[in-house]
């Protein structure tokens, strides 16, 4: 486990540009957004929980990565967050799993296929050139597919603006205790013609050095201590056409990060690192057909691989640990969609077809050079089929009937391996003035990943392959009730609760011999490892967001949100002729399947958080931020060896913790900028 105490983080940001940069205002429930039904609406009228984080915001706040961003607002967690740069990003949404939430970039879904469970890590993501942050919460499979379950975060690039050429360029610099250090630099260009035509271009450059990602602890006087640095470039340019008629643009971006890594808690390593690329070409091409109907194409390649190497033979002057291993993770993502909108009046709809494929490729090599038992190990998938495809339709119409709207979808999606999956939502909601009511019943998938359905590992004695090609889609059936309350002032209120199960939940476990006793069971009774269908996961929640426009000068914005989750196995769901009959073993619960299991607080969700934000605005170009941020008990997963021949993952308990922060911007003038901001204001120990 790995644990930060960030001191203070001081930053300086630099605007310069060709125009006056706009005046600093909270988002309100007018902001028009896009992701929640593929068209243009605003939040006061959608039936569901929507968030939008837009550009001054991101920008006035001085986030230093985006899941420090997503971590202010409400059901959201990113494990990682506000931690060591470099480390994993994962983000948990109304208690759904990292991979039940959908990643987009321009509408597309963004993912690792290599990875065991094909979740994105959100450390790859700059807020460099972002226009704004679209979130929608609870299950969005109708209209984005798999993995939607939990929600949809859809980061949205600039686009043509006001004609001519723009600049800008930042610079923060920062310190995190002691020997620490943070650069982050970019630059973006963008030039604008009058006739519709734009190009831009940015660059982001991180650069962390001298930060211990390792846990410090007085009961192991023999630990060693290495520096972890970290460095990241995001960089990318775009080209693009809009005018009444055509909206079109072609866009590639480039991210590389370098990380040195550890071999967890109470252990660095300062030899081994981890190298993760990605390269992503994108496409949009609209047009409108008619008054009432416009026609979209747009759809991605993406390539990324992350390599890692181990050279620990030498650990440091005193310590050897006789091993070298490397490892090269390729995937390739391509998706393709056809898009018709329809709008008239008091009817809107959206009708569209597309293509999603996955494509991953394995090689690793570990060798141990013990003279007493040396040991060799290559493994790479260059024999095998590791791809999927999904094709699929789906459709979603809208009608105002007074103060009463009704929209309603449905999507048929055709997985390689799960077939035919059928997902709806029906979304009815009453309109007052400035006031809606609403309610959602909705339904979402998530298809096994390449690795859970393809990695050919066996164990020694394993009877069955890591991998499981006949493992099912996770399915969902989620209910919302919500309200939304605009004031004149700008002001406003929403609250919503909601119930989200999930059947055919994924468990990676361990397999046993079945003919002896759990008590007696050795290292030769191993009988290899896999992913099974098995279980349910069922979530219940509480949201509330609040902004007010207290005078002026003085706003106050905050969320709060409570989670209720639980997960209940029962033996009569296994897949025995996958397993053999054999005994199952829970690795992440560290359960043997004898009986039914049932747990409460699943790892990695905390219970409670809540986030307040207060801002003062003594004159029009300098403003005062107070932020509080408070994350409640949760449990983590952490290794115990008793749990099983092998050892398992048991729950290990999390305290909860506050934070504080403080921020000044100044606009000195229209093209220079100076922002100063201290993290973690009360030097509050957290994990």
């Amino acid at each position: 486990m790995r644990k930060k105490i960030l001191l203070s983080l001081l930053s300086l940001l630099i605007i310069i540009s060709g125009a006056a940069q706009d005046s600093l205002k909270m988002t309100t429930l007018r902001e028009v957004v896009i992701s929640a039904s593929r068209a243009d609406q605003s939040i006061i009228e959608i039936p569901r929980s929507v968030a939008v984080i837009g550009e001054e915001t991101i920008r006035k706040s001085i986030y230093q990565s985006f899941g420090e961003l997503l971590n202010a607002e409400s059901s959201l967690y990113v494990v990682g967050a506000n931690q060591t740069p470099g480390t994993n990003q994962n983000l948990f949404m109304r208690g759904s799993n990292s991979n039940q939430v959908a990643v987009l970039i321009d509408g597309v879904r963004i993912a690792d296929p290599s990875s065991p469970n094909a979740a994105m890590d959100l450390s790859e993501v700059s807020l460099t050139n972002v226009e704004r942050v679209e979130i929608v919460r609870g299950s969005h499979s109708t209209m984005y597919g798999g993995a939607a379950i939990g929600g949809v975060i859809n980061l949205i690039t600039k686009k043509n603006g006001t004609p001519g050429f723009h600049g800008a360029a930042g610079w923060q610099g920062g310190v995190f205790g002691e020997d620490a250090w943070s650069s982050t630099e970019n630059v973006t260009l963008t030039y604008n013609t009058k006739n519709g035509l734009y190009f831009d271009g940015s660059v982001f450059q991180q650069n962390v050095q001298g930060l211990n990602a390792s846990e410090k602890s007085k009961t192991f006087p023999s630990f060693t201590s290495d520096r972890d640095n970290f460095e990241k470039t995001d960089a990318s340019v775009k080209a693009g056409f809009r005018n009444e008629i055509w909206v079109g643009n072609i866009s590639f971006k480039n991210v590389h990060q370098f990380a040195d890594i550890d071999n967890g808690a109470f252990s660095d390593d300062d030899n081994s690192y981890l190298i993760f690329d990605r390269k992503l070409l994108q496409y949009q091409l609209g047009y409108k057909l008619h008054p009432y109907f416009r026609l979209s194409v747009l759809g991605s390649f993406t390539e990324s691989e992350r390599f890692y190497e181990d050279d620990s033979s030498k650990v440091n002057l005193t310590t050897y640990d006789k091993t070298y291993s490397t490892g090269s993770y390729y995937g390739e993502l391509q998706t393709h969609e056809v898009q018709l909108n329809y709008a008239k009046e008091d009817t809107k709809g959206v009708f569209g077809a597309g293509l999603y494929t996955e494509k991953m490729f394995f090689d690793s090599y570990l060798f141990y050079n013990d003279p007493a038992f040396p040991f060799e190990l290559e493994t790479n998938y260059d024999t095998l089929d590791t791809s999927t495809s999904t094709r699929y339709i789906f459709a979603q119409l809208g009608h105002v009937f007074g103060n009463f709207n009704l929209s309603a979808g449905s999507r048929l999606s055709n997985h390689t391996t799960a077939g035919n999956v059928l997902t709806f939502e029906v979304n009815p909601s009453f309109a007052f003035k400035n006031l809606l009511l609403y309610g959602s019943f909705s339904s979402g998938f998530n298809a096994p990943s390449l690795y859970q359905l393809y990695d050919p590992s066996k164990g020694f004695t394993a009877h069955t392959t890591r991998g499981n090609p006949n493992l099912q889609p996770e399915k969902s059936i989620s209910f919302e009730l919500g309200v939304k309350k605009l004031f004149s002032s700008g002001s406003y209120i929403t609250f919503s609760a909601y119930q989200t199960k999930v059947d055919n939940s994924i468990e990676y476990v361990y397999l046993w011999n079945r003919e002896k006793p759990v008590e007696v069971l050795d290292f030769n009774d191993d009988r290899g490892d896999t992913y099974i269908n098995v279980g349910e996961q069922l979530v219940r929640g509480l949201e509330v967001e609040a902004y007010a426009q207290i005078s002026d000068k003085v706003s106050l914005s905050g969320n709060i949100s409570a989670l209720n989750t639980r997960i209940k196995i029962q033996p009569d769901n296994i897949d025995n002729q996958h397993t053999g009959g054999h005994h199952v073993q829970l690795f992440n619960l560290g359960t043997f399947l004898n009986n039914d299991v049932e747990q409460s607080d699943l790892v990695r969700r905390p219970n409670f958080t809540a986030y307040t934000r207060l801002s003062y605005e003594p004159v029009p170009d300098l403003g005062f931020a107070f932020v509080y941020r408070y994350t409640g008990k949760r449990f983590d997963s952490g290794y115990d060896g008793s749990l099983g021949p092998y050892g398992a993952l048991s729950r290990i308990a999390v305290d909860a913790y506050h934070l504080v922060d403080i921020g000044v911007n100044w606009q000195a003038t229209k093209i220079f900028g100076v922002a100063v901001k201290v993290d973690n204001l009360l030097k509050e120990e957290y994990r």
